[in-house]
């Protein structure tokens, strides 16, 4: 039964290609390959069952046939695999294609004929495989030029194939489409860059699975899936949806909320007077600033939510820097060196496998909660602060830099901890990491060079500290 069920999967799979060529097989593959263990499981439970019933031997794990098929199949899955991430890598090159050392890429232009919409319309922008360009423009008309680009042998192949090429404009009611038509009917298809002048209040969306999408000076709502590309954003009246697989984004100037999904490179959003969310796996660097409402960041490892960013946000693979935030800040994240500058409202810090530096220069208003795993926490406050502190390093110290009468500072077990008021009564700041230092710092007391004072850490051993995350540090230090 396993032979039988391993042929089918093949057959299915080259006619589910068939149909949908641009669906990214490779990467359901990817996804549920697990399946072909289950029939695997279904087909030899069947077997044996059908076996005891007829009073047969049971059939072995794996027949000679059926490892024939299964290597069939690995090499077809494989393959499947292998041509989506050319196709996904290499745009401009497709398996298909007849790797003549004679091929040229040709290209040809064209003007549509302008056409008067109404303000307010929807207008939707698809290619395959082009890069898409929207701007608005003085008046009512919608002005459509067109790039068409295709490798051949001779010019005369690439322009029978760029002739089959259409770009056509639909519209029912106010919505109206831009879109080639028998664009992939060849191998490899024909690029279509599609640059198109908008009435300043349209709304419009728009999708290519290879190529770069940008937009300039919309009133209405964007709204753009590039699978393939970058997406370059600014200027827009309304809100901003951006949905990609691969590249850079770039949003800025935004009067509306900003949705930001899926995978990608480097991210800049900047200057939005609504909310902006960003979800999903972004591998570069991630920079947000300006940002009126809540600024959302959620990843497998990070989820961030600041309320009124005046300042920015930056986020690489190990580190995290938040300046400047007129509101709540509520962080969980690991394996990264956070810094935070000046956050007004009430703070919430949960890391493991990182140092936190905080700075506030003013007094704090709201609760500062940190909690850290392996990492060292340093805080530092005005010298005038009042705030209520509990603090509590297991494994590691306390070093303050505040006195009073109502702070208490122990050290027991290897331990450190500090807990009492400070000043006038004021926030709570809830302390607790392990196997790393917790600094409570005065700004007027800043050292200009190497701290003597006795129990302090020299750099060498804080370094020690902080890299091995181990209790023999904590145990140097103590001796020290």
């Amino acid at each position: 039964m396993f032979t039988g069920l391993l042929l089918i999967v093949i057959g299915a799979l080259f006619l589910f290609d068939r149909f949908h060529p641009l669906i990214g097989l490779g990467h359901l593959i990817r996804l549920f390959w697990p399946v072909l263990i289950i029939l695997w499981g279904v087909a030899k439970l069947f077997d044996h069952l059908a076996a005891r019933n007829t009073g047969q031997a049971g059939p072995s794990l794996l027949s000679g046939p059926e490892a024939a098929v299964l290597v069939l199949l690995v090499f077809v899955l494989l393959g499947f695999v292998f041509r989506d991430y050319i196709r996904q890598h290499f745009p401009d090159w497709d398996a298909d294609v007849d790797l003549t050392p004679f091929h040229q890429s040709y290209s040809q232009s064209q003007e549509l004929a302008p056409q008067t919409i109404p303000s307010g319309a929807h207008l939707s922008v698809e290619t395959s495989k082009g890069n898409i360009t929207v701007h608005a423009g003085e008046g009512s008309a919608l002005q459509v030029s067109v790039n068409e680009s295709a490798s051949a042998g001779s010019e005369s192949d690439a322009d029978a194939r760029m002739k089959n090429v259409q770009v056509v404009i639909d519209h029912t009611g106010n919505a109206y489409s831009v879109r080639p038509v028998h664009q992939d009917d060849s191998r490899p298809g024909v690029t279509v860059d599609l640059d198109i002048q908008v009435p300043k209040q349209t709304s419009f969306s728009a999708h290519t699975a290879h190529g770069d999408i940008s937009a300039s000076g919309i009133g209405g709502a964007i709204d753009v899936r590039s699978e393939n590309g970058g997406v370059d954003v600014h200027d827009v009246g309304s809100d901003v949806t951006v949905s990609m697989e691969k590249g850079d984004a770039r949003i800025s100037r935004a009067d509306g909320n900003v949705k930001l999904t899926g995978r990608g490179n480097d991210i800049e959003i900047a200057d939005v007077s609504g909310d902006a969310l960003i979800e999903g796996d972004f591998f570069g660097s991630t920079r947000v600033s300006k940002v009126n409402k809540t600024t959302r960041f959620t990843s497998p490892h990070t989820a961030l939510a600041a309320v009124h960013l005046n300042g920015r946000i930056e986020l690489s693979s190990d580190n995290l820097e938040i300046s400047d935030v007129a509101g709540v800040v509520n962080l969980v994240t690991r394996d990264k060196d956070i810094q935070i500058d000046d956050v007004a409202g009430e703070l919430n810090v949960d890391n493991s496998h990182g140092d936190i530096k905080i700075t506030c220069s003013t007094p704090p208003r709201g609760p500062v909660n940190i909690k850290n795993d392996s990492g060292e926490v340093a805080l530092t406050l005005p010298a005038k602060s009042g705030f209520a502190i509990s603090a509590v390093s297991r494994s590691g110290d306390v070093d303050t830099d505040f006195e009073g009468p109502m702070l208490k500072e122990s050290d027991e077990s290897g331990s450190g901890e500090l807990s009492g008021q400070v000043g006038t009564p004021g926030p709570k700041i809830p302390n607790n990491t392990s196997y790393g230092t917790i600094e409570l710092r005065k700004f007027e007391n800043t050292p200009t060079g190497p701290d003597t004072r006795p129990g302090h850490l020299p750099t060498a051993f804080r370094f020690l500290d902080r890299r091995h995350r181990h209790p023999f540090a904590a145990r140097v230090r103590q001796i020290l």
